[in-house]
């Protein structure tokens, strides 16, 4: 099932008409002391009106572009504007992590959303103190929350003076008590977002005595995949470096853990359930076949195949299209990542070289072979494939 992202860009690939398309660095390009932001913004609409994009789509990226975005650090954007209106229009975090370009076609190149988007995973942070604390959800692509929320708890006794005695000693139990209390109301936020939002990992930062209550209180679901950061970042004139180290690292072990089992999966029975190699890749498309696409962060081969208005989407020559409309010969990757898109297929872009005979895309497949027609619809596939098998039991 697609995800609301995912169906954000296939509805865009659906629709028809043309699109400008704008992916660019977006540090510097408003107006500020040493800064050329108007040169930048001349270039990228020189470029569009080169490629042919109307007068509208001119106007209506230059106007959000002079936009500042309100965001600190490294930043791209992407844009995706039809007859004078943005469709997307996006702040993308960390450095630029695909080439910058312009178009105006009737496949947009959504490519460098795709590319930020593909490992988009979800972490909750959570900074608890004694008495109050704060939860913020993020996507790895996006320095704004998903969701935040502010929780205050009980802090009477909490800062009594303590005396020693029979006294301090009722007086600490009552202190930890409220700490216990305050946890478990936190703990049961962060299980419903958990629930909610199914992060990849939730970070507990803060309090040590509070994170420690706060991890006893968790759901199983909930503590599983929590880790402690020893960073109280609550406290007055904390840094937040140690608990951004942590979320950067924990953020590529994610990664390589999901390339390392997807090129695991490729190579399995002599690649009984992969295609390496455009071609293959794209006829695997053709058939719905495809679970997973691997692209190579650099690909370097240039060829071009003709995307479709309908199923399969994608092929290498006009009698591949099946009666399908014949939309426009496009770069190969974008090709193959709107069909994958369209086909409901993962998408996961991996180190450069990693993928057999030094090839740019490979795919992981639904199903070892495919049948004999290209956009055969998945209800036949099956129908198919239980006639064979019915046919070599009668044999």
């Amino acid at each position: 099932m697609l995800d609301s992202q995912a169906r954000k860009l296939a509805e865009l690939w659906r629709r028809e008409g043309k699109f400008s398309t704008v992916f660019i660095d977006a540090n510097g390009l408003s107006d500020g002391p040493g800064q050329d932001a108007e040169s930048r913004r001349r270039q990228v609409s020189d470029d569009l009106a080169r490629a042919g994009a109307p007068e509208r789509d001119l106007a209506a990226v230059e106007s959000i572009l002079a936009e500042p975005t309100g965001q600190g650090g490294p930043l791209a954007r992407f844009l995706a504007v039809h007859d004078g209106e943005p469709v997307i229009d996006e702040v993308l975090a960390g450095p630029r992590a695909w080439p910058e370009s312009t178009g105006y076609l009737s496949v947009p190149d959504l490519l460098p959303l795709v590319r930020y988007r593909q490992n988009d995973v979800v972490y909750l942070v959570v900074e608890a103190s004694r008495g109050t604390a704060e939860i913020h959800a993020y996507r790895a692509s996006h320095h704004t929350a998903l969701h935040s929320e502010s929780l205050e708890g009980r802090t009477d006794s909490l800062k009594k003076v303590q005396t020693g005695g029979w006294a301090h000693s009722r007086y600490q139990h009552h202190s930890e008590e409220i700490w216990k209390q305050n946890q478990s109301q936190l703990a049961g936020a962060v299980d419903e977002l958990v629930r909610q939002l199914r992060p990849r990992f939730v970070l507990l930062a803060g309090d040590m005595r509070a994170v420690q209550l706060l991890t006893e209180e968790l759901s199983p679901a909930a503590r599983e995949i929590s880790r402690p950061v020893p960073a109280n970042v609550l406290a007055a004139g904390s840094s937040r470096s140690a608990l951004e180290l942590r979320v950067s690292e924990k953020l590529e072990e994610i990664r390589r853990q999901d390339q390392s089992a997807a090129l695991d999966r490729l190579s399995a029975g002599d690649f009984e359930n992969g295609a390496v190699g455009i071609g293959p890749v794209a006829h695997a498309l053709q058939q719905s076949q495809a679970d997973t696409i691997l692209i190579d962060e650099a690909p370097a081969d240039g060829r071009v195949l003709l995307a479709l208005a309908s199923e399969p989407w994608v092929a290498t020559a006009p009698e591949e299209a099946m009666g399908a409309e014949v939309l426009e010969p496009v770069p190969a990757l974008l090709a193959l990542v709107r069909a994958a898109v369209l086909t409901e297929s993962k998408i996961m872009f991996v180190d450069h070289g990693v993928l057999p005979r030094s090839a740019d895309v490979a795919a992981v497949l639904r199903w070892p072979t495919g049948p004999a027609i290209p956009g055969t619809p998945r209800w036949q596939q099956e129908q198919d494939e239980a006639s064979r098998a019915q046919t070599q039991a009668n044999a």
